[in-house]
């Protein structure tokens, strides 16, 4: 193929294709509408919105984990972007390969791009995620986009996995560049390994945390069978722990990525501490709109209080249903509810809830 003279980010998001990637996870914001119309305008990667930015990260992690790809999260670097660092800390520790992108307003002359007001300046993601990541890049050239791109995906894969930034100001996003592909595919995407979907099965949760004990989610994942994938902090889970909240987007990634590679029976469990839960619980409007199914066991250990808010209400107000089971459950009755939350999940394609208290 010639060389093209074409929009850096339009560059990018060929890169994306390929290198195996088929959607992107991320908050929307002025400054990434140059990477959404490139990516709506190339076809081929969904783009999934979420409410929380820490969430893009989880949900990317959940899907790399699961399609044994490079996930994609891509966030605003406004205030809230810094909220990305713990997702990408967690990638880090559990050795994920993710290639987050953090647009930036532009601010050169003639771009349009102003800062909002003279006191207004975005965090440094870069000197925040340095410490977190393999490599955090800004962008300053858009003749660099293409080749920032195809490295981190390379950098993002070797070695031990991990997340990689880069931080592209919008108006270089959208500025033409020459574009020779056969120049920059040296990387290239290599295809998953067999094994991948469960490489990560067998990791502890910190000792003297809260989150669910092995036993208990090993006896709620046989009543879903060995091909469940259990989302939980607890050893011997599908992913390891992260912070309070981290179980329902890196489910939605997990469930996004089944459904890619056609695995749409395949069911996906959340298995979680009841008080840690609610961190990240407004995802849930997210995977009700886009129709990502899953059933959420929280589990409140005996002697613990439990919350003010009532978690049925809670995700009721998101469009999923839910179920009180009070706790310690007659194994009948736990499988009478879990059978109908497995049901409800199918039927609505939606999250279902199961919250089990103490008695």
């Amino acid at each position: 193929m010639a060389a093209q003279r074409i929009p850096a980010i339009r560059a990018a998001v060929q890169i994306m294709r390929d290198e195996g990637v088929e959607i992107a996870f991320g908050c929307p914001g002025a400054a990434l509408r140059p990477l959404y119309a490139a990516m709506e305008e190339a076809g081929g990667i969904e783009h999934l919105p979420v409410r929380h930015e820490e969430a893009a990260a989880h949900m990317a992690d959940g899907w790399a984990r699961t399609s044994g790809k490079v996930g994609v999260a891509a966030v605003a670097a406004g205030p809230g972007a810094a909220r990305l660092v713990t997702g990408l800390y967690a990638a880090q520790q559990d050795a994920v390969p993710l290639v987050c992108l953090t647009g930036r307003e532009g601010a050169g002359p003639g771009s349009g791009g102003r800062l909002r007001h003279a006191g207004f300046r975005p965090p440094d993601l870069l000197r925040l995620a340095g410490a977190v990541t393999k490599r955090a890049e800004r962008i300053e050239d858009p003749a660099r986009i293409p080749g920032a791109f195809r490295e981190a995906f390379r950098i993002a894969r070797d070695g031990r996995p991990g997340p990689v930034l880069i931080d592209v100001p919008a108006d270089l996003a959208a500025a033409e560049i020459v574009y020779d592909a056969e120049r920059t595919a040296e990387s290239g995407f290599r295809p998953p390994q067999a094994g991948t979907r469960r490489a990560a099965a067998e990791r502890a949760a910190p000792a003297g945390d809260t989150r669910p004990a092995p036993a208990a989610v090993a006896e709620i994942a046989g009543l879903f069978g060995p091909d469940a994938y259990v989302v939980s902090g607890a050893v011997g889970a599908y992913a390891r722990s992260g912070p309070p909240g981290w179980e329902v987007p890196a489910a939605i990634g997990v469930r996004k990525a089944l459904d890619s590679r056609g695995e749409r029976d395949a069911e996906v469990v959340v298995v979680v501490d009841g008080h840690g839960w609610p961190f990240m619980a407004e995802e849930l409007a997210a995977a009700a709109r886009h129709e990502v199914p899953f059933v959420l066991i929280t589990l409140t250990p005996p002697g613990q209080d439990t919350d003010f808010t009532d978690p049925v209400k809670l995700v009721e107000a998101y469009g999923c249903a839910g179920r009180h089971l009070a706790g310690p459950a007659d194994p009948a009755e736990l499988r009478s509810v879990t059978e109908w939350a497995r049901k409800e999940a199918v039927s609505t394609r939606r999250p279902v809830l199961i919250a089990v208290r103490p008695a």
